[in-house]
């Protein structure tokens, strides 16, 4: 035992070195310990690489259109062209009727005449007292309306078979007067004709009548 102990005082040179050896390892093994921190090459993180293709593949996917789902198919196209053909159709289906609104003239068709004897006198439905001055005007229609000038009347009054008056009115519709009066024309008893003929500039004709009594007052 003391053999050996004066062994290594004897060689401090080799005690030296081996304590060296011991702190230089030391210094060795920290620094491969804090190398260990890092993370390992297994679960490094992804590169940008990596990151492009899983991110954006399914997107570059999702985007391009196919020919059955995405892209308009020819029946579609067809649908979507079928309004722009409706401006085309309409005016020839109006063309007709407008035509014809321009060739269509007015005043045709059959006049549409009216007497309207006036209540001065009366005593019944159709009766008047003698000597009555009622008076009497025309409403006369055509396919335009109620006509007013370019309409003319020939009245005739007539007791039995005898005329008793005859008057020519230059319009149909009573201005501010009454187109026909009587004047003494109701002046005995009996029974009355009044009837009005009428004509128009576009060649119309037409024809009224009405029948009363005239009484002793």
């Amino acid at each position: 035992m003391s053999s050996g102990r004066g062994s290594l005082a004897d060689h401090p040179v080799i005690v030296i070195i081996s304590v060296v050896a011991a702190v230089v390892g030391l210094i060795v093994g920290v620094k491969e310990l804090k190398g260990t921190d890092s993370a390992p090459p297994s679960v490094a993180a992804p590169t940008a690489t990596d990151t492009d293709t899983t991110l954006h593949t399914p997107a570059a996917t999702r985007a391009a259109p196919t020919q059955e789902e995405d892209m308009p198919g020819r029946d579609e196209e067809s649908n979507d062209s079928e309004p722009a053909r409706e401006p085309v159709t309409q005016p020839v289906e109006e063309e007709p009727s407008r035509a014809a609104a321009v060739q269509s003239p007015g005043h045709t068709g059959l006049l549409v005449v009216r007497i309207k004897l006036g209540s001065s006198g009366k005593t019944g439905p159709d009766t008047y007292r003698v000597g009555s001055r009622p008076g009497a005007n025309t409403e006369v229609y055509d396919d335009t309306g109620r006509l007013d000038r370019g309409c003319y009347v020939q009245w005739t009054l007539s007791r039995g078979s005898e005329v008793v008056r005859r008057v020519t009115s230059a319009r149909c519709r009573p201005p501010s007067i009454t187109l026909f009066n009587f004047e003494d024309s109701l002046d005995e008893p009996g029974s009355y004709i009044l009837k009005a003929d009428v004509t128009t500039d576009w060649r119309q004709a037409g024809t009224e009548s009405v029948t009363f009594n005239v009484v002793p007052g």
